[in-house]
């Protein structure tokens, strides 16, 4: 399944990276390149069977903890 998903994320790869390399737009490449890393670490670990936190709960205690929003309470 891991075979998949390189082959999968190379592909993405060849249709997105050339064109940027040969406008020169580094930045973007830069920007891309995190992200695809990102996302196959992830994608990477999900097929392996690691569990995965939630995101929603870690923005739900950003929310709460540092901007200190709340719901009213009535």
């Amino acid at each position: 399944m891991i075979f998949l998903i390189i082959l999968i994320f190379i592909i993405m790869a060849l249709a997105d990276f050339p064109k940027l390399i040969k406008d020169k737009r580094w930045y973007e490449v830069t920007i891309l390149s995190g992200v695809y890393i990102f996302v196959f670490v992830l994608a990477a670990l999900q097929t392996s069977g690691v569990t995965l936190p939630s995101p929603i709960k870690g923005l739900q205690s950003f929310i709460t903890n540092v901007l200190h929003l709340t719901y009213p309470k009535q």
